[in-house]
């Protein structure tokens, strides 16, 4: 029976090292879900905390074992040298993914939903994670980018509104600069373009290279607007007995002096369509952008609720106090509504992506 007693001596401390670790990393989790309600995916502060408590939690347990303290300095230096040969066998690219990783969610360069042009790569942000970036093309289909290659290369992140659209022309010298950019600044205008102005970007030996600008009032439009005017500069250069067509092609004519400029076909305005092209290739992009407008709509609703309660100590009148109690009442429930919605969201986009 003293036998007995001394074992359960022996294991009350690592027992309770073994309480604390697992209260702690509750009390973690706790936090994070109440502060950090909206978040969808584990925040990487807290699995870094996590990692943190049960590596420290580990060492602890260790030291408090009813041992000799020789074989504790060789379990420590054991477990040290696991670690530190962890660390070796880990590629420089895994370390440095991680590290980037750690870099581009803490500086918040860019979210959920916001077109992005690294290197030759075009798409809406759907998620980042410690490693990696997943971006939706625009062509609709997906691609991981390692953080290191993010971290190396120039990111381009698109403006949400006023943004710059931009095509580009080369035409002879034949023809008068000033007819060119009224008919570019026309095209740009026709298609909802503000300000529109044109650059000459080139002077070549046998065209000039003329760039029209203009900005776009929503980016979520931007590759059909793009293509819009493309199709719009074609089309007023055309209207305007302008051809597009190389100068050196004049060397290669027949004697007939076709002019290549296509005949104007009339025909009934069709209908938009109520989807835009974006609507439908960004699809899971826009679906991760408006979980993004939820969360800060939350933390919009928890900014007031501070502002209320602060209020709400400082009240002397009754009737004051009342007010300020049901906004507060108000703004719990709609929180709780908001949560719920962004959680069941949550939970559809995993679904649909698996």
């Amino acid at each position: 029976m003293e036998n007995i007693n001394k074992i359960f001596d022996s294991l009350i401390q690592p027992g309770i090292v073994l309480v604390l670790i697992i209260v702690l990393l509750v009390v973690n989790s706790w936090l994070f879900n109440k502060f950090k309600a909206a978040a969808s995916d584990e925040s990487i502060v807290k699995r870094a905390i996590s990692f943190f408590l049960v590596f420290i939690g580990v060492l602890a347990f260790i030291l408090v074992l009813p041992i000799d303290k020789s074989l504790k300095g060789q379990i420590i230096a054991f477990l040290g040298i696991i670690i530190s040969a962890g660390i070796a066998l880990s590629s420089t690219t895994v370390l440095g993914n991680l590290m980037a990783g750690v870099m581009n969610n803490s500086m918040n360069r860019f979210r959920n939903g916001d077109l992005i042009k690294v290197g030759d790569f075009h798409g809406r942000v759907i998620r980042k994670s410690i490693f990696h970036t997943e971006i939706q093309l625009e062509d609709s289909n997906f691609i991981t980018i390692p953080n290191l290659y993010m971290a190396n290369n120039p990111v381009k992140i698109t403006r949400k509104t006023n943004t710059v659209i931009s095509a580009s022309v080369s035409l002879g010298y034949d023809i008068s600069r000033k007819q060119i950019e009224k008919a570019l600044k026309e095209a740009a205008t026709s298609i909802g373009l503000s300000d529109p102005y044109v650059y000459i970007t080139s002077l070549g030996d046998f065209s000039v290279v003329y760039k029209v600008h203009g900005f776009l009032e929503d980016s979520s439009k931007y590759f059909s607007t793009s293509s819009l005017l493309n199709a719009n500069v074609m089309d007023k250069l055309h209207a305007e007995r302008i051809e597009i067509v190389s100068p050196t092609f004049m060397n290669q004519r027949r004697a007939d002096e076709t002019v290549f400029i296509p005949k104007q076909v009339t025909q009934k305005e069709e209908q938009p369509d109520e989807k835009s092209p974006e609507d439908l290739i960004f699809d899971e992009a826009i679906k991760s952008e408006k979980l993004e407008i939820k969360k800060d709509y939350l933390n919009e609703i928890e900014k007031k609720q501070e502002v209320l309660k602060e209020k709400l100590k400082n009240a002397n009148d009754a009737t004051e106090e009342a007010k300020l109690k049901a906004l507060i009442r108000k703004n719990d429930e709609l929180k709780t509504r908001v949560e719920k919605n962004i959680k069941e969201q949550a939970e559809r986009n995993k679904d649909a992506s698996t």
